[in-house]
């Protein structure tokens, strides 16, 4: 499939989500957790950007990668939020653009080698949890941009 149609798919299969909800997570003094509001900010800034997307190449990409990441998202809602297919699909259209056309993290990343989990450096993607993360079974890291750190930077 062209990156152009996934483009439109996943345009398509977000548009109904209330993403007004995930976007006040990030300031809502309620939601403590600083992952929550990572992920909330990093995701509802994924979500604007692709309506915001201009494609400059419209390259292919395989539509067996397409279907297995849809499979194993499905496995892992079946498997840990049964009930919760709003997610499952936020999550599988926003993974699928991340993964396939701009081909960024699946988490939010910072700059810092030192206290951020994930993070850029000289123009690649490094996650400190992926070496143990990608064992798992059907595993979203198998289809992340992301590298194993360097072995001083998993500490």
């Amino acid at each position: 499939m062209k990156a152009s149609k996934l483009l439109n798919e996943i345009r398509e299969n977000l548009k109904d989500y209330p993403i007004d909800y995930l976007k006040n997570k990030v300031t809502d003094d309620r939601y403590k957790d600083p992952l929550t509001k990572s992920l909330a900010k990093y995701n509802s800034g994924v979500y604007d950007e692709i309506y915001e997307k201009e494609l400059e190449n419209d390259f292919k990409i395989n539509d067996g990668v397409v279907q297995k990441i849809k499979g194993d998202i499905n496995f892992y809602f079946d498997k840990y939020a049964p009930n919760d297919n709003e997610t499952k699909e936020f999550t599988k259209y926003i993974s699928l653009y991340l993964a396939l056309i701009v081909k960024k993290p699946l988490h939010p990343y910072g700059n810092d080698p030192k206290k951020d989990e994930v993070y850029m450096k000289n123009n690649s993607y490094y996650c400190k949890g992926r070496a143990k993360f990608i064992k798992d079974q059907k595993s979203l890291c198998r289809y992340c941009i992301c590298k194993n750190p360097p072995f001083a930077f998993m500490f």
